[in-house]
């Protein structure tokens, strides 16, 4: 179920630093139905190291990717924050394409198929490649063409033989997921024309180090990814990178864009401003890591110290991953929390990996009125305090676990 690695994912090198141990852990996105919590065993070492040559960030130890995604509780947030960030970023690579027609679209780990309805919509061809089979149905009944299986170089070639190739490859958070980087590369090279586009959304190593986001570690996040390590990944590859976007959603991500080195394309000033940025914080030395993980530990302290304190009913906001990791890490359980609500259907009336706390439908926020709601999901915090304002005139609050957990008086 599970293995350790001994060489860095992008470079190769064996040159890997210990900076953070969280211990054993369930899986994140492991919803069960609470009468089987007491078979549970599945708690696996969770341990972030730093490749101390390119940078790259990764766990230490991988999980079989059958055992986390055949069925998958994640699907793709439909907030007015993301709908917004999807429909602005389909715009922007279809301007910056180069695409004298409207480009054929693949989507590796393609979810329910919202994003790619961006681009259906625009009068583009879609196809998604998603490998969880429950929501890859949900994506088809909504019209996205949909291949259920994982992508790497053997199914791009069946998908290339029968569908074609690509003139724009996306892949949103899906990249972090991979193991086998460079199985991946070969992939994209069959999937691609020389003309192509691939791009890809990760989590930003430079927002994780500087705002502490130490719960966005979990199992299923294998890479924690810098400009440096991209470089270091394609150096030996077909491609390179062209350019960087950065975005504010999911707590900091960039969208880093992969061209083939026999094209015209010159390198954005985009990536040579982020490369000096990861170079001043120097990312790749285990020593400037120290104050992050004193940061860790200290909110691993406080915040459930502040949910002990607090008088009243706590619920939690978000049955998110990030959520379980800060639950689990920090030690919260159905003992601290009644309920989390989330309005995922697949994590409904089941109990949270580790925390065993149930999770329930969103609208029982104002039936129930708990005093406190602990925002797990807190990449859409903004959208959430201004959206319950019903719940904050009733007296409820929200707590913020990060960059230091406080209660948030209402504003209204």
């Amino acid at each position: 179920m599970i293995h350790e690695r001994n060489c860095c994912r992008a470079c190769g090198s064996k040159d890997l630093a210990l900076v953070l141990d969280l211990g054993k852990t369930p899986l994140a996105n492991d919803f069960i139905p609470a009468e089987v919590v007491s078979g549970y065993t599945t708690f696996l070492p969770l341990r972030l190291v730093v490749c101390t040559k390119c940078s790259l960030a990764q766990l230490a130890d991988t999980v079989d990717p059958r055992v986390l995604y055949s069925r998958y509780a994640y699907v793709t947030s439909t907030s007015r924050t993301m709908d917004s960030h999807l429909s602005e970023q389909e715009q922007h690579l279809t301007q910056v394409g180069g695409f004298t027609r409207p480009p054929r679209v693949l989507e590796i780990a393609s979810n329910t198929g919202i994003y790619l309805k961006k681009f259906q919509q625009a009068g583009c061809e879609v196809l998604g490649v998603e490998p969880a089979e429950n929501i890859a149905r949900l994506a088809i009944e909504d019209g996205i063409p949909t291949r259920i299986e994982f992508f790497n170089a053997t199914t791009a070639r069946s998908i290339r033989d029968e569908w074609g190739a690509a003139d724009l490859v996306v892949g949103r958070h899906v990249f972090a997921h991979i193991e086998d980087l460079q199985d991946l590369l070969a992939g994209l090279e069959i999937i691609s024309n020389p003309g192509s586009l691939v791009t890809f959304e990760v989590p930003y190593l430079v927002d994780l180090f500087r705002r502490v986001e130490f719960d966005t570690i979990y199992h299923e996040h294998l890479s924690y990814v810098s400009v440096r390590s991209i470089q270091a990944l394609t150096e030996p590859s077909p491609f390179f990178l062209q350019r960087i976007d950065h975005y504010p959603i999911h707590g900091g991500c960039i969208l880093f864009h992969l061209r083939r080195r026999t094209g015209n394309d010159q390198v954005h000033e985009s990536v040579f401003q982020a490369l000096q940025l990861e170079s001043q914080l120097n990312l790749s030395d285990p020593a400037a890591w120290k104050p992050f993980v004193n940061q860790v530990h200290h909110i691993r302290t406080e915040l459930p110290a502040l949910v002990r304190k607090l008088k009243g009913r706590i619920i939690g906001y978000g049955a998110s991953a990030k959520g379980n990791t800060l639950l689990n890490s920090c030690g919260l359980t159905c003992q601290d929390l009644d309920y989390i609500i989330d309005n995922t259907p697949f994590k409904q009336n089941k109990v949270a990996p580790g925390s065993w706390i149930p999770i329930r439908p969103p609208e029982l926020l104002l039936n129930d009125q708990p005093d406190f709601a602990l925002v797990l999901a807190w990449n859409f915090a903004a959208e959430i305090i201004q959206r319950e304002t019903a719940y904050q005139r009733a007296g409820g609050r929200f707590i913020l676990p990060l960059p230091e957990p406080k209660v948030v008086e209402f504003q209204g």
